[in-house]
């Protein structure tokens, strides 16, 4: 240690550090002055102090090895070279070393600038702490106007920016339907964001006075309430993007540890103002879910695509909304289902065409897609949705529906959990996990799923229809038909709950109380459709056969009414002529559509028609496809009591009886109760069997039990 202080001392390193320190105070000094007195870029005084500080370890270097003078620039003897007259040059070792030092010092200053340069921007932009989250919700902004007629704008800008905050990587947007329904409630900001599970809120206000738009947002932590940042933009309408796009990059800058540059999230929206109100207004009618409210929001994408026709989201918005017009059970019934695909799917590839990172098209584009029952394509554009927006709740939605109706249930578990996390108060999504929970056999979870539904969404049916088909599954066809009675007050014009509450009625075997509702004008036409059935119940089977004849001749290339005909002759008929009706129509149905589960039906009647014949081969192949299909059901834990009833079956037309009454035991506990087991052709081997006979005696007791207390509900 002494030695190298004795050198610095020798090399008068100390008095070069000293000037090098005196110069640098003087620069900066004048930096000062001058940017007070002229406009300069607020990076020059850092920039300079980074540059004298990362030139000093450059200075103490060549201090050491030169001596610098007003007479010049003299390299230092070593002590081994003081006496020497002649000092030889620089080696090149130290040559290397001072490029090092040089290489080492530039790389650390330029790090250090660009990490002052982006704390300046966040500061000029208000942001200037980072709070790392890794979720928000983006709340309904507030309408300001005079008129109080800007609400489509103000609910439009939430759910833009909620769309643009959804592209960011890492990061769970809320869906916007959650956030709407929650603060139509009235709970406060902090509150929804603890609801929907997550750590930041956004909420703000729109006014428009003429041309001029002021938006005002606040971004807040759910924990405290806290603010974490706040700003207001005052820009004329025509600048609504910009603003989109700013607070969108302002909040992932503040809740990230990241820096997004202005124009990093991609321009989605149109150059057209008018086109873009217009827009607004046909999302505003489409969030409504009513058949006219559809058909407003097309004649309003229309529009918008007639001031800007390339306007992208406008077509995916015209493509949705065509789709949801068309015929199907979960959709508005207004145009052909093949009309619908095929006006949705032409407005989708304009809108790829012009925009091919858009989420939502590829969304609308698999839900074309599996309108067609092409599943396996309609998976791929919901993969494509969800990897250029992690966050869009109605992707994992529909992909949810396709995996289930592609039997992959474990994947479709997942994917409607996905959709449940983003979008918490999403309707359709919270019916159909507690339908999967029922399927599932995990009655209590799917019992409190309805009950949530029901307290969440107390004027919709949905919850009653939930809670019914659990009553159902586990045999409790009372509390079935209580459920649907309640479905049907809140929605006494749905024809689909009234046919059902009269066909769980005829399950229950109590045709007095449909021929009552019968009387009721408003029922006389459903009645009047289950007439064959209530005919078998009152065993008119000459009645019942004459009118089937009937409708097989006006209608001989009908599989299924041949297939109905066939199962009825089989259990109160002509057993002869059921087997001729069950194979001799096979060729007018493909043969995937004959392994419907949980029954496998049609196949394992067919089954059962061909073992009549002693056609061994052709019944073993449908029994062992229907096998194998059971089994997958089985191992997806999808315990429905027809399950076990098809195994049943299988077993009997097996000839392993005792196989089969344990299977048929196990499906009565899981709530199997139809009435017409005990006329089942399939189990007709197992007639003498004690134990079967028990069975089916606990099977008519139970619902005649319940036959009573519908009786006695029906007529208070």
């Amino acid at each position: 240690m002494k030695r190298f202080l004795s050198e610095l001392r020798r090399r008068e390193v100390v008095k070069s550090l000293v000037a090098y320190v005196g110069i640098s105070w003087l620069i900066l000094q004048v930096v000062g002055v001058v940017a007070g007195m002229i406009e300069m870029n607020p990076m020059v005084g850092p920039g300079t102090l980074l540059v004298l500080a990362c030139g000093l370890p450059i200075v103490l270097y060549i201090s050491w090895h030169f001596d610098v003078s007003l007479e010049g620039i003299e390299r230092t003897p070593d002590l081994d070279e003081e006496e020497n007259p002649t000092i030889q040059p620089l080696g090149w070792l130290r040559w290397i070393g001072l490029i090092f030092i040089v290489f080492v010092s530039t790389f650390i200053g330029w790090q250090y600038f660009n990490s002052i340069k982006l704390d300046q921007i966040a500061s000029e932009e208000g942001l200037t702490t980072i709070q790392l989250a890794d979720s928000i919700a983006v709340l309904p902004f507030s309408d300001q106007s005079e008129e109080q007629d800007q609400s489509y704008l103000a609910l439009g800008l939430a759910e833009e920016i909620t769309s643009l905050l959804g592209r960011s990587d890492g990061f769970k947007v809320s869906a916007s339907r959650s956030s709407q329904i929650l603060a139509k409630q009235g709970l406060s900001p902090t509150d929804i964001g603890r609801r929907l599970n997550v750590k930041t809120v956004l909420t703000g206000s729109v006014r428009v006075t003429g041309n001029r738009l002021r938006v005002r947002v606040e971004l807040l932590d759910t924990e405290n309430g806290h603010t974490l940042w706040t700003e207001s933009f005052l820009r004329e309408l025509k600048d609504i993007f910009q603003i989109e796009n700013e607070i969108s990059r302002a909040v992932v800058n503040l809740l990230q540890d990241k820096y997004y540059e202005a124009g990093s999230f991609a321009k989605l929206s149109s150059t057209s103002t008018d086109a873009y109100v217009m827009y607004l207004k046909g999302r505003e009618q489409y969030r409504l879910q009513t058949t006219e409210s559809m058909k407003q929001a097309r004649t309003f994408f229309e529009q918008a695509l007639a001031l800007d026709p390339e306007f992208a989201k406008a077509y995916v918005g015209l493509a949705d909304t065509l789709a949801l017009l068309a015929e199907g059970g979960e959709r508005f019934g207004v145009i052909k289902t093949e009309i619908a695909a095929k006006l949705a799917q032409g407005n989708i590839d304009k809108a790829l065409v012009r925009n091919s990172e858009l989420a939502e098209a590829y969304a609308v584009k698999g839900y074309i897609a599996s309108m067609q029952n092409d599943l396996d394509t309609a998976l791929q554009d919901y993969n494509k949705a969800i990897l250029l927006n992690p966050s869009l709740a109605i992707a994992y939605m529909w992909k949810f529906l396709a995996l289930d109706s592609l039997g992959r249930f474990d994947e479709s578990l997942i994917a409607l959990e996905k959709s449940l996390a983003l979008d918490p108060l999403f309707q359709t999504a919270i019916y159909n996990m507690g339908v999967t929970l029922t399927k599932l056999g995990r009655f209590s979870e799917a019992e409190a799923t309805f009950m949530q539904l029901q307290k969440d969404f107390p004027q919709s049916q949905f919850s009653y229809q939930g809670l019914s088909d659990i009553y159902f599954s586990q045999g409790n066809l009372f509390g079935a038909i209580q459920q649907t009675q309640k479905a049907l007050a809140l929605s006494p014009e749905n024809q689909d709950l009234a046919f059902k509450l009269v066909g769980l009625l005829l399950t229950l075997g109590s045709t007095d109380v449909v021929k009552e509702l019968g009387q009721d004008p408003q029922w006389a036409e459903i009645v009047a459709y289950f007439e064959d059935n209530i005919l078998i119940f009152e065993q008119e089977y000459a009645v019942f056969f004459d009118k089937m004849d009937f409708k097989l001749a006006a209608n001989p290339d009908d599989y299924w009414l041949s297939f109905e005909a066939a199962w009825y002759q089989a259990m109160f008929g002509d057993k002869e002529k059921a087997v001729k009706l069950f194979i001799d129509k096979l060729l007018l149905v493909e043969q995937a559509d004959m392994f419907a589960m949980p029954y496998c039906s049609s196949a394992i009647e067919v089954a059962w028609a061909h073992i009549q014949r002693s056609e061994t081969q052709q019944a073993q192949e449908l029994i062992g496809t229907c096998k194998k299909l059971m089994e997958e059901q089985l191992k997806a834990a999808i315990i429905y009591s027809e399950i076990y009833y098809l195994e049943a079956r299988i077993h009997a037309l097996e000839a392993r009886p005792e196989e089969a009454v344990a299977s048929l035991e196990l499906a009565l506990e899981k709530g199997w109760r139809e009435w017409w087991t005990k006329y089942d052709p399939l189990l007709s081997s197992l007639a003498e069997n004690p134990d079967y006979q028990r069975l089916l005696t606990t099977i008519e007791e139970d619902l005649a039990e319940q036959r009573q207390q519908v009786k006695a509900l029906f007529q208070k």
